[in-house]
């Protein structure tokens, strides 16, 4: 089933110079990911690239109309846990009725070795695998074990790039040593920058579009997905020991999953329903974050944590557990991190901090992520080059 608008590949008979990269991905929702990959396409010389969305279920998703009015395609297919068989099928289905495509672009972490091996035999010249995590988030187990030996070797044999948004991330999923291959590259989650700078100035504005009426009272923020992951549990437990000590303190929880229910739960058990705010998915990420006092992220691991260099883009002190990986951190002095074992009573403390915090200029930020490699312009014109048949160098 394919929604969306389609051009007709070069295999129809129509003339068109428009390369074709096909992204595969679980679904087009809010995300680490997804905020990537959205990040690049409205960025991307749509006059000579064409992106191609094939996830791997039949929902609509927060992203689909956004990629249709740009002129994408979504593409769908069943998840692989339907049967193996069926999405291969579909997958070539796709691949030879809407390509031929020119790259095949995989984030689905150790399955994109069976997505690539499938885009190899299919005949598409540039597959990429790229990491965005450090972890699977499944529980290790025998038959776990063989399945990630499996999937590494089928990356290794049949990419021809491969990606990661950190060292960590790399590492996880290509291997420690994977330094010895030319095609391994730390490639930066990148965001657009421009939508950051006027921030400063309107922040009295955007603390009361949030109820913030008090310019003295915390605010506090988290942006990520309700899975175990992202130990939202703990984030509750750690703001109630500091609300307890500052009731005028807020959290507020952007994001949408399975975990919300019980977060909510908890919430009202524990007489926050007042002080912690619940906003869902959002198309205002830089408005929220510009209202911000400190952004809290106790992670149970990340690939890289995109949210972060969105938060520090903003100005905004940040608060995170050991598991994020040093290269989130622009150094400029706006990120503490805390041991996950640490108790709650000491990330209060840390976010008492966070409160305090003043924030770097504009420029300083600006200059910060440039050199880090997270202007989202140059990250768009390196992988063009590599879907185009080149290199990142």
């Amino acid at each position: 089933m394919i929604s969306g608008t389609i051009r007709p590949g070069r295999n129809t008979g129509t003339k068109t110079d428009k390369i074709k990269v096909l992204h595969v991905v679980g679904k087009m929702h809010p995300g680490g990911i997804e905020t990537l990959l959205m990040n690049l396409y409205r960025n991307t010389d749509r006059d000579r690239y064409e992106y191609h969305f094939a996830v791997q279920t039949e929902e609509d998703a927060f992203y689909d109309d956004e990629i249709r009015a740009l002129g994408g395609t979504i593409v769908r297919q069943p998840h692989p846990q339907k049967g193996l068989r069926r999405f291969r099928a579909a997958f070539e289905n796709n691949v030879r009725r809407y390509g031929p495509y020119d790259a095949v672009h995989s984030h689905i972490f150790g399955f994109s070795g069976y997505v690539l091996k499938l885009a190899e035999n299919l005949g598409i010249p540039v597959r990429i695998s790229h990491s965005h995590n450090t972890h699977d988030s499944r529980r290790t187990s025998l038959a776990r074990k063989i399945y990630r030996a499996y999937m590494r070797r089928l990356i290794l044999r049949h990419s021809t790039a491969m990606l990661g948004c950190s060292r960590a991330a790399c590492q996880s999923l290509f291997g420690t040593d994977c330094w010895r291959d030319g095609r391994v590259r730390v490639f930066p989650n990148a965001i657009q920058l421009s939508p950051y700078e006027s921030l400063p100035a309107k922040r009295e504005e955007l603390r009361r579009r949030l109820g913030a009426e008090d310019p003295t009272a915390p605010l506090f923020g988290h942006i990520g997905r309700f899975s175990e992951q992202k130990n939202h549990a703990f984030l509750i437990e750690a703001f109630a020991a500091f609300a307890a000590k500052r009731p005028d303190a807020r959290l507020v929880l952007v994001g949408d999953g399975p975990l919300r229910a019980s977060i909510e739960r908890t919430v009202q058990e524990r007489g926050l329903a007042k002080q912690v705010s619940f906003l869902g998915l959002r198309k205002d990420v830089p408005e929220i974050l510009g209202a911000l006092d400190g952004f809290v992220l106790p992670s149970l691991y990340e690939g890289l944590g995109i949210v972060l260099i969105e938060a520090q883009a903003a100005g905004v002190p940040c608060l995170v557990s050991d598991r994020v990986p040093e290269e989130a951190d622009l150094k400029l002095g706006m990120v503490d991190k805390l041991p996950l074992e640490a108790p709650a009573e000491r990330w209060a403390e840390g976010m008492s901090k966070l409160a305090a915090a003043a924030s770097p200029d504009w420029a300083a930020v600006r200059d910060a992520l440039i050199r880090h490699e997270y202007d989202i312009t140059g990250s768009v014109r390196r992988l063009e080059r590599v879907y185009a048949g080149g290199s990142f160098d």
